[in-house]
């Protein structure tokens, strides 16, 4: 317990960590189901995609983020709060992780609950609970994947193995980083290993047996696809071998920015706000208490949470000397952190340390701002005080039904209905989605030099180089989207700019009107080979 001149009033066990989650489950349900006017956005549109087209992996990322959509949309149809709910339900489970974790390495079993707010006071983890893409379902899964590591390694648990190899093919069909877990759960079995507590060697195998069934699905699609994923990955470092250009430094070779790592140090209090600063603090503190003989935790509880959070950290930092990276990439490191924050919080309380108060109620004030923040924002972006700067967060159906216009106006000069082609990825995906009907929309990016391939180009179905595909578009009109006139007439005969719609989401990208699909100059100089041999 811990030890101090100021008692400690908060709830222990199991009960009110549950009753925590299911409210915040329950909060968010309401919010998303009823009140929430913020539509999809790029990602989400293109996971739901991804979910109305089910395979073993995807071109950018594991099954699990479609998998999941397309049970929550089975279940309660196409509507955005279900292709929500599965990060919902994620958001719940991982706080109730770092609970269960606090549990195993704290005797104060009030720190399960503290532990469990602590996860929900980080923006970015707070985030994953209302957008549906593959950070919310990860993080859930590396925080129980930590649970059952530390059961595993410290307590001598048997059938941990088995869950903690179920949570590392669950994790890894959604984010491949999960992989940097078990670098930290042996990097702790080697700077511990006095005190570990290890099952026999059979159930080590079940675990790693279980693990790598999460590697089967995505291995075999690689294997079918010219191994897509991986080049994909190459493709962020700009490397040769991935699928985008690779940088172009000449005899300069290695280049390296240090606003890369200065960017990176600064979103990593982005995601995870004032917690980090109180997980650092309860680290020093901890520190402190040890050597003062005040050691309130298992025996290398908190060296078990610093391991699995070391790799993850250390891997983007370094990086960093090649690229950017993004804010949400290292969000898994703090769940595991979540543990020391509260100990942190409490230890600051009893010992009335005013700096971890502050920075706790801090923690708590920034948690009530995200609680409500969300329904006032969506309030005021449906009000016409809302900037113009505000787009990508305002309702996209305004703009449906302007493009719905639009496509009116080509089918009465065309006689037939048209198609939609974007050049970006995640237009295509929102209008897939939005328009009546949920139709069949194309994605152009490949074809035009504006990026790399994406998703749209390895469905047969809406690859436009598939002279299938070529053939059932040929002669039609389409409703085109971003780009030029210049780059459409690639691909029609004729092209006509409509501008820019009044409630287009983001800044400058037209709309523009095509008749006379041609097919795109690959498809066509394939037809043109054929012809001839």
């Amino acid at each position: 317990m811990l030890r101090g001149t100021r008692p400690l009033r908060w709830p222990a066990g199991w009960t009110p960590v549950i009753v925590f989650a299911l409210g915040m489950l329950a909060l968010r349900l309401v919010f998303l189901a009823g009140f929430d006017p913020f539509t999809l956005i790029e990602d989400e549109a293109h996971y739901w995609e991804w979910s109305r087209r089910l395979g073993l992996s995807y071109y950018s990322k594991g099954p699990g983020v479609a998998w999941a959509i397309a049970l929550a949309t089975a279940l309660f149809g196409d509507v955005e709060w279900a292709v929500r709910l599965p990060a919902m339900i994620a958001s719940s489970v991982g706080s109730v992780a770092v609970a269960g974790l606090a549990r195993d390495i704290f005797p104060d079993r009030r720190l399960m609950l503290a532990s469990a707010v602590a996860y929900q006071t980080m923006p970015g983890l707070f985030a994953t609970g209302a957008l549906m893409t593959i950070d919310g379902p990860y993080v859930a899964c590396w925080s129980l994947a930590a649970w059952a590591g530390w059961r595993a390694l410290a307590q001598g648990g048997r059938v941990a193995w088995i869950a903690l190899g179920l949570a590392l093919a669950l994790g890894f069909l959604f984010k491949y980083t999960i992989l940097l877990l078990p670098l930290g759960l042996a990097l702790f079995a080697i700077v511990r290993r006095k005190h570990l507590r290890i099952a026999g060697g059979g159930w080590i195998a079940s675990g790693l047996l279980c693990a790598l069934l999460g590697l089967v699905p995505i291995a075999v699609w690689n294997a079918q696809h010219d191994w897509a994923t991986v080049r994909h990955l190459l493709g962020h470092l700009g490397v040769e071998g991935g699928d985008m250009p690779a940088r172009q430094g000449g005899d300069a070779g290695w280049s390296y920015h240090p606003l890369w790592t200065l960017e990176f140090i600064g979103l990593q209090f982005a995601v995870a706000g004032a917690t980090a600063a109180l997980a650092a603090l309860g680290v020093v503190n901890m520190l402190k208490a040890s050597r003062a003989g005040r050691a309130e935790w298992r025996e290398a509880g908190p060296a078990f949470l610093l391991c699995c959070s070391a790799p993850l950290l250390g891997f983007y930092a370094l990086v960093t000397l090649f690229t950017q990276v993004e804010a949400n990439w290292t969000m898994a490191a703090y769940a595991t952190l979540a543990p020391i924050a509260a100990w942190g919080a409490a230890d600051g309380i009893v010992r009335h340390d005013r700096p971890m108060r502050f920075v706790w109620h801090l923690c708590l004030v920034i948690l009530g701002v995200m609680m409500v923040g969300g329904p006032t924002l969506a309030w005021f972006v449906r009000t016409d005080a809302a900037p113009a700067s505000m787009g990508r967060i305002k309702p996209i159906t305004p703009y449906i039904d302007e493009v719905r216009t639009v496509a009116a106006e080509v089918e009465a000069e065309a006689g037939e209905p048209p198609v939609f082609i974007a050049i970006h990825y995640g237009r295509a995906s929102q209008l897939a989605f939005y328009l009546p009907g949920h139709p069949t929309v194309y994605a152009a990016s490949a074809h035009f030099g504006y990026g790399r391939r994406t998703q749209y180009d390895v469905w047969a179905e809406t690859d436009l180089a598939n002279p299938e595909v070529g053939d059932r578009l040929r002669g039609r009109p389409a409703v085109l989207f971003d780009g030029s006139v210049p780059d459409w007439r690639r691909l029609f005969e004729r092209v006509e700019p409509v501008g820019v719609l009044e409630h287009e989401p983001k800044k400058g990208r037209p709309v523009l009107k095509g008749f006379g699909y041609t097919g795109v100059p690959d498809e066509r100089a394939r037809n043109a080979n054929g012809a001839t041999e």
